[in-house]
């Protein structure tokens, strides 16, 4: 009777271990949730190249949750449009705190197309995200470095393209810019009969001033602070409190000197002390404070704006 429990018991073990790997993993065998397959490259796609049309990021680095696929988890560059990396919800933070580094992508890079893979999840996460497929384009530069990106990342509005596509075989007109975006490929997933990404043709055709016009005025500051340039920003605070709601400054000028300090204090204590803060100047009567702005703090004022209640961020012109 014992040994008919003991075989019991272990069944059961074995099969709620089984379950609950199926569950989780969404195979008995997989020790991943992902599973990556390698598409064809879309013709057209290999008769030109990919170029940077506005300035982007990279997350450098192996990202955790993708080390468990073989090829698709060994690409330690992915490219980042400037509207992430500006995005209060995701911002900066999204990808440092997974491990990654954040560079800067300049203009004018370019990289040809070299693997097309799909990439889907599976098991119990894919409640709350989807199982996908999310198709990635492989990309690699001229030193055969390789960089992934997926084509739903290529920007959803025209206002955030910045990688554009130059075919060799066509000739091209110097005063408008092709962009890629999700429009420019067609998915077709396992579950609707194959797994493929086809290149439709469409393009976003804008201007360089357009592109120029709609980079956020933090990354042209950043921009002119990495050529050398000093010059002094002004940072504007928001009257809420914790809870959101508004702060009405007093008309009587001692109480409002007061509560202006105080904001201003708040603010300045959330700047950690490894950050240098040169020539802070505190405005007595509105939540304005003004300093010398070097890259390391403008990161940090914009990855941070919401924890620091900033209303607006400028250049201080000085008469």
């Amino acid at each position: 009777m014992k040994s008919k429990i003991i075989i019991i018991l272990l069944i059961v073990i074995g099969a709620l271990y089984l379950g609950g790997r199926y569950v989780y993993y969404g195979s008995l065998t997989r020790n991943c949730i992902y599973t990556e397959n390698k598409l064809p490259i879309p013709e057209q796609l290999t008769k030109g190249e990919i170029v940077v049309a506005k300035d982007a990021y990279l997350a450098v680095g192996k990202d955790k949750e993708y080390a468990c696929l073989k090829n698709f988890g060994s690409i330690d560059r992915e490219i980042v449009g400037a509207e992430s990396i500006n995005n209060l919800t995701i911002g900066r933070r999204y990808f440092t705190d997974r491990g990654l580094a954040v560079e800067s992508l300049k203009k004018r890079a370019s990289f040809r197309v070299v693997d097309v893979v799909a990439v889907t999840k599976h098991g119990l996460t894919t409640i709350d995200s989807g199982s996908g497929p999310i198709y990635y384009l492989i990309l690699k530069d001229k030193n055969n470095i390789s960089y992934q990106i997926a084509t739903v990342s290529l920007g959803l509005n025209k206002e955030d393209l910045f990688l554009s596509f130059v075919d060799s075989s066509q000739t091209t007109n110097s005063s408008s810019i092709k962009l890629l975006s999700p429009d420019s490929f067609d998915e077709t997933a396992d579950y609707e009969g194959e797994n493929s990404l086809k290149y439709t043709g469409k393009l976003t055709e804008l201007s360089g001033t357009y592109l120029e016009s709609t980079e956020p005025q933090w990354k042209k500051l950043a921009d002119r602070l990495e050529r050398g340039e000093k010059f002094t920003i002004i940072v504007y605070i928001d009257l809420h409190d914790d809870y959101f709601k508004e702060i009405k400054l007093s008309d009587n000028p001692g109480e409002r000197s007061g509560q202006v300090a105080r904001i201003q204090d708040e603010f300045l204590k959330k700047i950690p002390g490894n950050l240098i803060l040169r020539d802070v100047e505190k405005d007595k009567w509105q939540p304005y404070i003004s300093m010398e702005a070097n890259l390391n703090l403008l990161d940090y004022l914009i990855d941070n704006q919401v924890e620091l209640k900033i209303k607006t961020m400028a250049e201080l012109i000085k008469r």
